[in-house]
């Protein structure tokens, strides 16, 4: 599956940055080659990752980490970038006042969509999140793929899918 099912509803919602899309190279499977020479084998053109601003940073940082399989890559102060083999998630921690309630979805009609390797794994992981609200448990979608939908504590609602089998 291809990083426009992740991202590709993005545009409208939150911050959404555009840069790489990852290419297979010749024996490095779904690691691309470092085009800086700098160490990031992501970034090359088409590649698309997303930024998002949150209140919690640690509670966004650990759903990424344990549910969808995201490492970090580095932390310096309150941003954060998370990575897998084929993108990135940057969080910014914004601080937030206590008790402010996030809107139930944020922006207008925005989904993000992460496919995992095991789909009932991260169903067990993300109903562990405090804050994090199931809105759908797994189900068998109409295009046959199985997936979850997740809302953060910041609105950003998640689609957790498996890929094409």
């Amino acid at each position: 599956m291809t990083n426009a099912a992740l991202l590709a509803s993005l545009l409208l919602g939150c911050t959404l940055l555009t840069a790489v899309q990852a290419q297979p190279s010749a024996g490095k499977g779904n690691v691309v080659d470092d085009p800086t020479g700098k160490g990031d084998r992501l970034r090359r053109p088409g590649f698309l990752f997303l930024e998002l601003d949150c209140h919690e940073l640690k509670a966004h940082l650990e759903f990424f980490k344990s549910v969808a399989g995201y490492a970090l890559n580095r932390q310096q102060g309150n941003f954060v970038i998370l990575r897998s083999e084929r993108g990135e998630i940057l969080l910014n921690g914004v601080g937030g006042t206590p008790g402010s309630k996030p809107a139930r979805y944020q922006g207008p009609r925005v989904e993000i969509g992460i496919v995992v390797d095991d789909l009932d794994r991260s169903f067990l992981e993300a109903k562990k999140h405090e804050g994090w609200a199931i809105q759908a448990g797994i189900a068998r979608q109409p295009w046959g793929v199985r997936d979850f939908r997740v809302t953060s504590p910041e609105g950003y609602y998640l689609r957790i899918t498996e890929g094409p089998r």
